[in-house]
């Protein structure tokens, strides 16, 4: 369902869009853009007017982000101003392409061992190519840079410093990097879009189910490269037969039918997963950075007819993914980055005919680690996101002891089972997913906060006895976290 403003002020917006504005001829297909679309061009152009030339645009994946600077792109070049889109994967300049071919935008493609094309106003490019070209490439006056998280990067560095004069829109669901790295020496403002939540309760976003295997593994002992968890440390962990077989399960207990998209550790792990997949029956493909396009082409497209079930991925499918069908996500790698967390969650977001919601199998605790993708998030362009805890709400999302279902309200709506009005916690047998509490949820990540701050055994031992638990779990705990590898001198005391 598209949203419209009311014709007489849809027309108001549209025609004090300055240099967005677009030629009276071309503007029926604008009419198209969803109402909180409209709202984010409309903030854009303020901050543009006030002279901010560096502008973020953060927005949920799902929630149009393409075809809304599709829109800016065409009234930006049908004023004669030159527009370069940036990209840093061939599978995002192929939809940015095609969504601009839609909307009747002219436009060329930069792409490597070919002469840059002339005579256009709309270029789109991957930075890795611009990056070897920029000698003789003429400036642009606006720039727009799709998923925008990545311009703390030695590429996006290069054109930041080599085109200082243009506008810049940059464009991401989570506004920094992998490592928390916030996007504040690169974009001088931040424009919020819709917030998932509303974005599901409208329709315009599938609604997520959530299951985990909570206290399955435990990623605190791994070492952090870049802000994040060691790849090489969390392959050795995840790529087990254990684990492996459990996902294969799970999938089919729980989401059999649906096609869906696994994320692993390594090339390796992945092909691992695949297998197993494959000898349950299920229909499994890998897909990597690796293979050229003509073949992750022909996996993807598998993957859309249903000949091909689960798509087993290393990062590949990590943002820019457009594949709407998609019904469930497998966590098969933990992650230390919220950043990374929600581009996976994201990718299965994406409503689509006949699919009543997207289920969430996670293994590695990334949910607990780092929320829900419909939690409420501040984010700013300093990094690190913090979520608004509603200890209230919390409270009254609860979880049916019969069913699983997660609602709010004392009375089941899926099976009428009445429950208490006091929290309780679930049992829950060791590897057995199922759907999370919320309140629990919170309880988990708190409990686990309290541990990441002891510093000593001394740390550990006072936080055992205010838990009530043995002295040796202390020790054990000391002795199995990161801090005891610097801290050697506390193992003879």
């Amino acid at each position: 369902m598209v949203l419209r403003p009311p014709a007489e002020a849809r027309s108001k917006k549209i025609a004090s869009l300055a240099w967005f504005r677009i030629k009276p001829l071309t503007l029926s297909k604008f009419m198209d853009l969803r109402a909180y679309q409209m709202q984010s061009v409309e903030d854009l152009r303020a901050e543009f007017r006030s002279g901010i030339k560096r502008v973020l645009l953060v927005s949920p994946t799902g929630s149009g982000k393409t075809v809304l600077f599709v829109y800016v792109t065409k009234g930006a070049s049908s004023r004669g101003l030159r527009v370069l889109i940036l990209t840093h994967r061939q599978e995002i300049m192929a939809q940015i392409s095609k969504t601009l071919t839609t909307w009747e935008v002219p436009h060329a493609l930069l792409t490597a061992g070919r002469a840059i094309p002339a005579g256009y106003q709309v270029m789109v490019a991957s930075v890795q190519t611009l990056c070897r070209r920029l000698e003789g490439f003429p400036a642009p006056d606006l720039i727009v840079v799709d998923e925008a998280h990545h311009s703390c990067a030695g590429s996006w560095v290069k054109v930041f410093a080599a085109y200082p004069n243009a506008r810049y829109l940059g464009v991401t669901a989570t506004p920094e990097r992998l490592d928390g790295r916030g996007l504040g020496e690169f974009y001088h403002r931040m424009v919020m879009g819709p917030r998932v939540d509303w974005l599901i309760s409208e329709g315009f976003l599938a609604k997520p189910r959530y299951f985990a295997a909570l206290n399955r593994i435990d990623p605190s002992q791994l070492r952090k490269t870049a802000g994040d968890f060691n790849r090489k440390e969390a392959a050795e962990m995840m790529d087990r037969p254990v684990i492996t077989g459990d996902a294969v399960q799970h999938y089919l207990r729980i989401a059999s039918g649906r096609t869906s998209i696994v994320f692993c550790t390594s090339i390796a792990h992945a092909q691992h997963v695949c297998e197993q997949f494959c000898a349950a029956g299920v229909p499994a493909e890998v897909i990597d950075g690796e293979m050229g396009q003509e073949q992750r082409d022909g996996i993807i497209g598998r993957l859309r007819t249903g000949e091909t079930m689960v798509l087993v991925s290393v990062d590949l499918v990590s943002e820019g993914f457009d594949l709407p069908a998609v019904g469930s996500a497998t966590l098969l790698r933990p992650t230390a980055s919220v950043a990374l967390h929600l581009q996976q969650i994201g990718r299965v977001l994406r409503p689509a005919p006949g699919k009543p919601d997207a289920i969430i199998l996670d293994h590695v605790g990334n949910c607990a680690r780092h929320g829900l993708a419909e939690e409420v998030r501040e984010w700013s362009l300093d990094g690190h996101s913090a979520k608004k805890r509603n200890a209230e709400a919390v409270l009254e999302t609860r979880q049916c002891e019969k069913c699983f279902a997660i609602f709010r309200g004392p009375r089941c709506p899926e099976c009428g089972t009445v429950k208490e009005s006091k929290a309780r916690k679930i049992e829950q047998a060791d590897g057995v997913l199922t759907e999370i509490e919320t309140a629990r949820l919170i309880d988990i990540r708190n409990r686990r906060h309290e541990e990441r701050m002891c510093r000593t055994l001394a740390d550990f031992q006072q936080l055992a006895r205010v838990r009530g638990y043995k002295p040796g779990w202390a020790y054990w705990r000391w002795k199995n976290s990161w801090k005891s590898k610097v801290e050697p001198a506390q193992v003879a005391a």
